[in-house]
């Protein structure tokens, strides 16, 4: 089964500090491994006299997903419960040079949505 690497995170509240996004970050991708495999996202390193491992960026993560319509509803699926979790904010998904935006949507809004996402995850294979 051909699989692909979808980028999520999502937007940070004013009031959020570094621990309440790594746990929401943490949370998030537990919810993502039931779709696939799961990485945190490193940041770069600004700083050339760093050395050694990148620091992690707070709500990144990427989803190694299978391209069938399944695994797409699942995505979708975890997505819109963690915004329902977490009132405000927003993810966002890139697959490829595809972004797309989820704040609350409507059911048909989410239909719509599983299609873009089909056809971008399509987009990216070719």
């Amino acid at each position: 089964m051909s699989h692909v690497r979808i980028r999520v995170d999502f937007t940070p509240l004013a009031d959020d500090d570094e621990f309440v996004l790594g746990q929401l970050t943490d949370e998030l991708a537990d919810d993502l491994r039931d779709v696939g495999e799961v990485e945190r996202v490193e940041q770069p390193t600004t700083d050339p006299a760093a050395k050694g491992v990148g620091e992690l960026a707070l709500g990144v993560v990427t989803v190694l997903a299978g391209v069938d319509p399944g695994y797409v509803q699942a995505l979708v699926d975890v997505v819109l419960a963690f915004l329902q979790r977490h009132t405000g904010r927003r993810v966002h998904l890139r697959v490829g040079d595809i972004e797309l935006t989820i704040d609350r949507p409507t059911h048909g809004q989410t239909d719509e949505l599983i299609r873009t996402v089909r056809a971008a995850i399509e987009r990216s294979r070719h």
